[in-house]
């Protein structure tokens, strides 16, 4: 005992470790012996399993993708106005279709670079992309790709062949389409070309070394051709598709006296079948190595830990024991706790310094609370100031043209708008408000853009319990999300905009919901609203930081926005108490 009092702590700690981690192999070596042989072989398998699983998935996002894609192809204005001529046999205005649809072609391949490219065929004619040389040779209904879609009546996934409708002849996987229309249409459909080399990349992606991976279709054949000698020499066989008896799971097969594994994860968007190849003995090259590891390792533990006595690992951990009940009472906010021992070793130096920092702490905990408590109020006055005062010059410069324009009683009541708004903002210098106030001043705002913006929207302002409206609320809340609807949603319109506000409780929350018509937004820019990515995110980040400053976490906020159709921001709040303050 008195040896090891001389020691270093470090010292101690590396016997202390050499003991335990010794022992514990000499109770487990025996049982991970033969444990570990057989979860090494499980999990190698899994593992290829769950790599091809996950390579589906990613081919079906793709897939997906493409499909939505070509959703939001079929649901644009150019495609609709087309539809609707060919329901009806007009085809006088073919050529402004073929016009209009060119930019639609476009965005779609575009957004998907995998697309080689998209041709509509219709009663009244063809629609392609422009950039694209039509092969006149072959017409749409003396392909293949035609019988297919006339035999299945459905949406369809054509295997990879030959592009037969444009020059080059280029390799492409097919999906074909049937449009999305509200009036009854035949002899319209939509063939969407995909590149194969792009489509064999994505499929052959990340599925491990040594591993083959390709589609099945659902009579066993390649989506595509194969390229490895393997691969055609296991699909010849013809019995692949019968040893997938499971929607996903894994096989053992031999070829040429050679075993191997078949791993395979069915489509969801299609009746293809990923499809893995790799050899047996590659995946468990290791197993009888580690196997013999950790027979050895065992053997070796056995004899050295018959040395060490367990009241030793005892006394070593019991100074550590001491520092970490100290911690504890730390821990449940107990700052008299102190750390006590009679050695001068390192942990005991480390108790010591810890007890002087808990001295420290206590200190800077009140001088932290109180420089917080004028950080927080600092911080919601630096965010209240930031709001864009553009509007005031529109506003002026509307009531200067219409005093110019002699329309005095207009202008006066726009003088009295800006005035009280600026009133309502202000409230006398407190960031805090009431509901009733916070409503009249986003009531202030519209009737000054209505003013500036003359028929372009109209608002309504719905409070459903009349007593929601002696809440307190930061001030200028609703503004900023107001104004993003007219300058942003209705920009491209010139009338028929609405915004509405309405105002709902339930138990001890409440909410502010905000809707309008305008534009709306894809998710990529619903995501930038958060991240001050745009002129729309600065106002609404700033928002978010405001209402966080106030209501901490208890605050949610949630934009649900569809391009053109429209956006709804709904802000829910916890009930914090009635504002006493009588309306200014």
């Amino acid at each position: 005992m008195g040896y090891l009092r001389r020691q270093s702590f470090r010292n101690k700690l590396k016997i202390a470790f050499l003991a335990v981690i010794l022992l514990s192999v000499l109770m487990t070596g025996g049982l991970s012996y033969y444990i570990s042989a057989a979860t090494l072989e499980k999990n190698a398998l899994k593992l290829t399993q769950d790599t091809v699983v996950r390579s589906a998935q990613i081919v079906d996002e793709k897939l997906n993708k493409l499909m939505l894609i070509m959703m939001t192809f079929m649901i644009s204005q150019p495609f609709h106005d087309m539809l609707k001529d060919a329901a009806s046999g007009d085809s006088s205005k073919y050529y402004t279709h073929l016009n209009d649809l060119d930019n639609v072609f476009s965005q779609a391949r575009i957004a998907e670079p995998l697309i080689q490219s998209i041709y509509v065929t219709t009663p009244i004619g063809e629609f392609y992309p422009s950039s694209l040389n039509r092969n006149r040779l072959t017409a749409f209904e003396d392909t293949f790709l035609y019988d297919r879609i006339e035999k299945e009546k459905k949406n369809l996934w054509v295997e990879g062949h030959e592009d037969m409708l444009f020059s080059g002849r280029d390799r492409v996987i097919s999906l074909i389409l049937e449009p999305i229309f509200d009036i009854p249409v035949s002899d319209v459909y939509i063939v969407v070309n995909i590149r194969e080399d792009g489509f064999r990349k994505l499929v052959q992606g990340d599925t491990g070394t040594g591993a083959l991976s390709f589609l099945l279709n659902a009579k066993g054949e390649t989506v595509y051709p194969g390229k490895e000698p393997l691969v055609q020499q296991a699909v010849e066989l013809g019995n692949l598709r019968n040893m997938m008896n499971r929607p996903e799971g894994s096989q053992s097969f031999e070829l040429d006296g050679k075993a191997y594994l078949l791993n395979y994860a069915q489509l969801g968007i299609a009746d293809w079948t990923m499809t893995t190849i790799q050899s047996q003995a590659s995946v468990l090259k290791d197993m009888v190595y580690v196997k013999w590891l950790i027979a050895g390792i065992a053997l070796t533990a056995f004899t050295v830990t018959t040395l060490i006595s367990g009241a030793f690992t005892r006394y070593l951990l019991k100074p550590l024991q001491g520092l970490l009940k100290v911690m504890k009472r730390v821990e449940n906010n107990d700052l008299s706790a102190r750390f006590e021992s009679g050695s001068g070793d390192e942990l005991a130096q480390v108790g010591f310094r810890f007890n002087r920092m808990l001295e420290q702490i206590v200190v800077l905990i009140e001088e932290v609370t109180e420089a917080q408590t004028h950080k927080r109020s600092a911080e919601i006055k630096a965010l209240s100031a930031q709001m864009d005062p553009h509007f005031l010059y529109n506003t002026l410069n509307t009531i200067y043209w219409k005093l110019n324009l002699r329309q005095v009683g207009p202008s006066q009541k726009m003088v009295m708008s800006l005035s009280r708004l600026f009133q309502l903002g202000l409230n006398n210098g407190q960031e805090i408000t009431t509901l009733t106030k916070e409503l009249e001043h986003v009531r202030q705002y519209l009737e000054l853009q209505a003013s500036c913006y003359e028929g372009l929207f109209s608002y309504d302002i719905d409070v459903r319990e009349p007593e929601l409206s002696s809440l307190s609320i930061p001030r200028i809340i609703l503004q900023p999300l107001v104004e993003n609807s007219i300058l942003h949603g209705f920009r491209d319109l010139v009338n028929g905009g609405w915004i509405e506000i309405e105002i709902a409780g339930d138990g001890e929350r409440w909410t502010i919901a905000v809707r309008d018509n305008g534009s709306g937004m894809d998710q990529t820019q619903v995501r930038a609203l958060f991240w001050r990515e745009s002129e729309k995110g600065y106002a609404v980040s700033n928002l978010i930081q405001r209402l966080q400053l106030y209501y901490g976490n208890s605050a949610e906020i949630h934009v649900d926005s569809t391009p053109e159709r429209g956006t709804e921001v709904r802000i829910a709040l916890p009930k914090k108490g009635e504002h006493s303050d009588e309306q200014s």
